[in-house]
């Protein structure tokens, strides 16, 4: 058999990590109704099955979808697959042109099957049509001796390999005159509401009969609405189905899929976040009450852009305590309506991901004054400073500058709200999140001063990535804040690049170290500030080479003086140390022993020149320039070092 040769097709990045879960909405198989509709129970709608052509598992591979994807699963992950992977900048990707054609290559199989679903070849008249769908011909004819099949459509007989079809069994059965039989069943899944309901949904229309699937593969919008659906409890749907109609959701669709997940509909009532005391303030912002869910819900999501509903999406998922806090007075309405400014000109339903990302972390790690206020890391003076700067949005600089009574924390956190809009890795908002954190980690007694909020923030563009150690490590004080900056600012100041990531490495090295034996408790909480400060002060206004060495080897000294008490170790005893505390058990000292072995093991493979040999040919060189130490013993130590050079 001569193979097709396969068409150029990129391989979506989907297809090697999708493992995509739906919420669980109680599917269940009761009895069977009429037009294949199964019963759910007393007070729900009943769930139809709609077919898909060919074997599951042939379909599920060719779709994208996990194979360990149940049948209840299917058509949402469809839906969802097509949407999002179907179209790029509003023309067809290949995947779904490849997608469609297997869907109609498979309906034509199926046209072959008989009642048992399985399709037959036992001569060459039956095998006529066959081979033809697939996509090849005899040659020379069928019958003859020596006949083979070959490509005649490249497209179908691409299909046919890559869904599984067995081509080598029919050419053997064939060429050999036995009977060849294949199953091929269409399998019946379950489908939200009816199979009607969608497709008269729909705006894509066909000539002849059209089946879910049709319309899933060329209605963008239809599954952008049927896979948000599908992440709503049952009751939600319904009364979504009932009021507004499929027809009237589907513009909605882009920000039920992506803010209305969270939108839950309880005994004829919108369970709206901050709970019945916030429900006056919801109805004023929506516009409708939430004890007429179906209109709360179409126009939460139709109004602003998408905003109200991202806005909504967030508060929805954090604690029940938050909720309170950001819901009292007339918080809900002041927050929403800087958030809503500060997305004026843009869209919260476009792209690929929400839009209210940054929104959420902000409520969920909001912290409260014991009053109620939002809590502020230093003082308002400092954040005043802080967003006035031109890393602030421009939105966010104008309000700082326009209200003249900015005196309250409550201006702060609507500030915050705003920023959240302007996606930056440096922004007010991260600076905020960032210093929170260290100054919950610390706890009451031990709050950053105003003087290291003002320095934190004024090198966060640069030094950001490594404040994580401040909050992970609570005990370091202001004065390791101030000298760890320091440090890191003298060494980004050096001039001669190859120095500069000389110095650069070498801090982050020992800081590395520090780090490790921190967190296996080898350093005591009450050496962490004098051993951490030991480690980052040598460096500051190093610029030579040999000031460089001493630093990093003065640093180094600081962090195993405080683990072990000698600061003075061989590369042996320093690998023992990094591998953990000493182990009293049996098991623990085969572990530790094991760990270390490992270390070792890296070290000389990389083949690198051990620290005994460069600092006791750095002590023998000193000794030697001060007119004492002999030379025969470095002799050896130079040697390794040449060698590592070469």
């Amino acid at each position: 058999m001569k193979l097709p040769r396969r068409p150029w097709t990129p391989i979506p990045a989907f297809l090697f990590c999708l493992s995509v879960c739906i919420p669980a909405h109680a599917w269940s198989s009761g009895g069977t109704g009429p037009d294949g509709d199964v019963a759910h129970g007393a007070g729900s709608a009943a769930m139809q099955m709609v077919s898909i052509p060919g074997p599951l598992r042939s379909f599920m591979r060719m779709a994208g979808i996990s194979q360990e994807a149940t049948p209840e699963e299917m058509l949402p992950l469809l839906a969802r697959n097509v949407s999002l992977h179907g179209y790029q900048v509003g023309s067809e990707t290949e995947y779904l042109v490849l997608l469609r054609r297997y869907v109609q290559f498979a309906q034509d199989l199926r046209q072959l099957a008989d009642a048992q679903n399985a399709i037959h070849a036992d001569n060459c008249e039956q095998a006529a049509k066959l081979v033809e769908v697939l996509g090849y011909q005899f040659d020379p004819a069928c019958g003859e001796k020596n006949a083979y099949l070959v490509t005649a459509n490249a497209e179908r007989a691409f299909l046919a390999i890559d869904s599984g079809f067995p081509i080598t069994g029919l050419e053997d059965a064939l060429q050999k005159h036995t009977p060849f039989a294949y199953s091929f069943p269409a399998t019946q899944v379950p489908v939200l509401f009816r199979s009607q309901d969608w497709t008269s949904a729909s705006i894509w229309r066909h000539k002849g009969d059209m089946t879910l699937v049709d319309v899933m593969l060329h209605d963008q919008e239809l599954d952008r609405l049927y896979w948000a659906l599908s992440k709503n409890d049952e009751e939600t749907r319904l009364v979504l189905r009932q009021s507004r109609g499929l027809k009237s959701l589907l513009p909605l669709a882009p920000a039920l899929e992506f803010y209305g997940s969270q939108v839950s509909v309880r005994a004829g009532r919108v369970a709206v976040p901050g709970g019945p005391d916030a429900e006056k303030g919801w109805e004023e912002l929506v516009g409708a009450s939430p004890n007429s869910p179906g209109e709360f819900i179409e126009h939460m999501c139709a109004r602003d852009h998408g905003w109200l509903a991202a806005y909504f999406d967030a508060l929805s998922r954090v604690s029940r305590e938050q909720q309170v806090h950001l819901t009292s007075g007339s918080r809900l309405k002041q927050l929403y309506d800087v958030y809503r400014r500060a997305g004026n000109g843009f869209s919260a339903t476009r792209g690929v991901f929400p839009r209210n990302a940054d929104l959420l972390v902000l409520f969920n790690r909001m912290q409260w004054q014991p009053d109620g206020s939002p809590y502020i890391p230093g003082s308002l003076n400092e954040w005043k400073e802080i967003l006035s700067q031109n890393y602030s949005p421009k939105l966010v600089r104008d309000w700082v500058r326009d209200a003249r009574s900015w005196d309250s924390p409550e201006q702060l956190l609507m500030s915050l709200v705003a920023s959240s809009c302007f996606t930056s890795d440096d922004s007010p908002l991260q600076i905020y999140l960032t210093l929170s954190a260290i100054d919950h980690a610390r706890g009451p007694e031990g709050r950053l001063s105003e003087a290291t909020v003002r320095l934190l923030a004024a090198r966060f563009a640069e030094f950001h990535s490594w404040y994580l150690v401040f909050s992970e490590f609570p005990a370091l004080n202001d004065t390791s804040v101030t000298q760890f900056l320091n440090a890191a600012e003298s060494v980004s100041g050096i001039s001669s690049p190859a120095m500069r990531s000389n110095a650069m490495g070498a801090l982050q090295g020992n800081i590395g170290l520090w780090e490790i034996l921190a967190r296996q408790q080898q350093i005591p909480e009450a050496k962490m500030n004098v051993s951490w400060q030991g480690v980052v002060q040598p460096f500051v206004g190093v610029s030579a080479s040999v000031p460089l060495f001493e630093a990093t080897r003065a640093s180094l000294r600081s962090t195993l003086g405080a683990a072990s008490g000698e600061a003075n170790l061989s590369q042996d005893q320093i690998i023992e140390l990094l591998a953990g505390p000493a182990q009293q058990s049996f098991a623990g000292r085969r572990t530790h022993d094991e760990i270390a072995q490992r270390i070792r093991s890296v070290l000389d493979d990389q083949r690198l020149v051990s620290l005994d040999t460069l600092f006791g040919l750095y002590d023998g060189l000193d000794q030697m320039a001060h007119g004492s130490g002999e030379k025969d013993p470095l002799i050896p130590l130079a040697a390794s070092l040449r060698e590592f050079e070469m």
